[in-house]
């Protein structure tokens, strides 16, 4: 008991911490879901030709493109690359428009990468 009493603000602050990391993992996570949930959303609602649907869904999409991390770029990148031909252009296919936006997403992210690593490199 009066080892509590000694270091009872010790140990709120531990106990606040470990909340405070389960929450934000949780709303990661909760974000990542969100994010494949809309996805698989634009997806269908293109496959059954709702179209008016579909445009606010891949604007929403769009928007969200920059905040997203890598992995999740990758994922929709691979899912969208399922669903059409990458070498043959469509512009009027709103899932072509997304695949392409990722994969020059991706392609900046990488070349913003690569300049950081050269510019390191020259430093060092």
């Amino acid at each position: 008991m009066q080892f509590l009493r000694r270091h009872q603000y010790l140990l709120c602050f531990l106990g606040v911490l470990v909340f405070s990391s389960v929450m934000v993992i949780h709303q990661f996570l909760a974000n990542q879901s969100a994010h494949i949930e809309l996805r698989e959303d634009f997806l269908l609602l293109h496959e059954r030709g709702e179209s008016k649907a579909c445009d606010a869904l891949y604007q929403q999409l769009i928007q969200a493109l920059a905040a997203l991390d890598e992995k999740s770029l990758v994922d929709d990148l691979q899912r969208t690359r399922l669903l059409i031909d990458p070498q043959k252009p469509d512009k009027e296919n709103l899932v072509w428009k997304y695949y392409v936006s990722v994969k020059n997403e991706l392609q900046r992210r990488s070349e913003k990468r690569l300049a950081h690593i050269l510019e390191q490199s020259e430093t060092q």
